[in-house]
């Protein structure tokens, strides 16, 4: 229940009958009676969130049966959802401080937003519920991203635990990637970035991983490369990384996804050790580069994104 307290001392003035209203908790959310030792008569109302109480004076037991069709009416046209309130701010609507205090009661947050194929978004959903990061998190859902809102404390391991559980149970691919929040007004705006994120794992079909706020720099400086830089790049090493088969191709991706890491690597890519071994020296054989050295791996990710991006893209 958000945005319902502005609300009463207006409808107080225009329907000129005293009322109480008390939430399920027991919490009075508005007091029109002040007159003390008159006998009152009591109805539950219901609003888009919630059951009320609604109480008035017993010498308007006659009202009783209007006074709450029309707070039903009222408030079910005012009231919002914490959910709805955070869909409403993603499309640019503003809501006061206060409201936003009620609904994620927190700050600093956490946003983290998922993305899953539209198929298996419900499933996806019904996990994260299933299995919330915390008690207080609030889960909404925007096309095929859902949002989760939680504490700054939320953990990095936590929020890996989680991906690695939706990971188990989703076939296609699963991006997560997160921020943390100072100010509710930065809510959309850290939206939109999150979102560009993942849009940029989608365009050159990134392992499925948790990615940081910052993972993806690089990607998005090639992203943003020239079409004179791409075009070079492209005619310079087209030849070479060509010769590059699927399986190799996935090897590399899987491989600096996981931070040159070839235990987890491995795993990832149901493959021995010493085959990843094997791979990673034909690799080099191929394209001259050593993608187990930081510095090499580091430069020819950078010629090897360009090369998708051309390919990918219509500015040849």
């Amino acid at each position: 229940m958000y945005g319902l307290r502005n609300s009463f001392k207006k409808i107080s003035e225009e329907i000129q009958i005293p009322f109480k209203l008390v939430d399920k908790d027991g919490a009075i959310l508005a007091d029109f009676l002040s007159q003390e030792n008159i006998k009152t008569i009591s109805c539950s109302i219901k609003i888009p969130t919630e059951e009320l109480t609604l109480e008035t004076y017993e010498n308007y037991s006659n009202c009783i049966a209007l006074l709450k069709c029309f707070l039903e009416q009222e408030l079910g046209n005012t009231v919002k959802s914490k959910e709805e309130i955070i869909l409403d701010i993603l499309k640019g609507k503003e809501f006061s401080d206060d409201i936003l205090k009620e609904v994620i009661k927190y700050k600093p947050f956490k946003l983290i937003l998922v993305y899953i194929n539209e198929k298996q978004l419900k499933k996806g959903l019904e996990i994260i519920k299933n299995n919330p990061l915390e008690d207080d998190s609030i889960i909404v859902t925007q096309d095929e991203y859902i949002l989760i809102i939680s504490k700054n404390e939320i953990s990095k391991e936590k929020i890996n635990e989680l991906f690695k559980l939706i990971s188990k149970n989703i076939t296609k691919k699963v991006y997560m990637t997160y921020c943390n929040i100072h100010e509710y007004k930065e809510l959309k705006e850290r939206f939109e970035y999150l979102k560009g994120n993942i849009g940029i794992c989608i365009k050159y079909e990134l392992a499925s991983k948790v990615y940081g706020e910052n993972s993806l720099l690089l990607e998005k400086m090639v992203n943003n490369a020239s079409d004179e830089e791409i075009t070079r790049s492209y005619k310079q090493y087209n030849n070479i990384f060509s010769k590059l088969d699927n399986e190799l191709i996935k090897t590399i991706e899987v491989f600096l996804g996981e931070g040159l890491k070839i235990s987890e690597s491995a795993e990832k890519l149901y493959i021995h050790r010493n085959t990843l071994f094997y791979r990673i020296d034909k690799i080099k054989k191929i394209i001259n580069y050593d993608i187990s050295n930081f510095n090499e791996a580091l430069e020819f990710k950078i010629l090897f994104l360009l090369w998708k991006e051309a390919i990918n893209s219509s500015r040849l």
